[in-house]
């Protein structure tokens, strides 16, 4: 009976040594991007922080920024934003987002993984055409700005509407 309880206290503490190092707190950056020069093409790999990487996408315009901090393993990112625009001529025109991020970290110290997976909803004109994107995340593996250059990771692409997801995870 002594062995299993010392071996049960023993689990017990490696696995919260474990879950102790990925329960480190990481800023999740997510952005959206519109193609709005046809001849433009997304870098599946960009570098920089937030200022420099949006400037070089100079053939895109950025639709949403989000910067969630304090982020630990399991949480669930929501993002929503609307907005109602007057149209030309009458009526109302609507672009919105609607995500649900699910936020991944494993590993040990100087061996930690993020992931980040999910699905996100964007209604608006692209490309002359009001539509609804349905945009699913695969887990996809996200850099870590932290271990000394920032890089950001294409998560999902659509040529149909012109829309590029950005994300990486930061300390700040």
């Amino acid at each position: 009976m002594r062995y299993i309880i010392c071996m049960l206290l023993a689990a017990g503490m490696g696995m919260v040594s474990v879950s102790a190092q990925a329960e480190e707190s990481r800023s999740v950056n997510f952005m959206v991007f519109m193609k709005v020069d046809p001849a433009f093409d997304y870098d599946p790999i960009m570098f920089g922080g937030f200022s420099a990487f949006i400037n070089k996408m100079d053939g895109a315009r950025l639709l949403l920024l989000s910067h969630s901090a304090k982020s630990l393993n399991g949480d669930v990112i929501n993002l929503q934003q609307d907005v109602l625009n007057d149209r030309k001529g009458g009526g109302l025109s609507d672009v919105g987002v609607n995500c649900q991020l699910s936020y991944h970290a494993a590993g040990e110290a100087d061996d930690i993984e993020y992931q980040f997976n999910g699905d996100c909803q964007i209604i608006g004109s692209f490309h002359g055409k009001e539509m609804t994107i349905k945009a699913h995340i695969p887990s996809t593996d996200l850099p870590d700005a932290a271990r000394g250059t920032d890089v950001w990771m294409e998560v999902y692409e659509d040529s149909k509407s012109g829309l590029a997801f950005y994300a990486n995870v930061s300390k700040r």
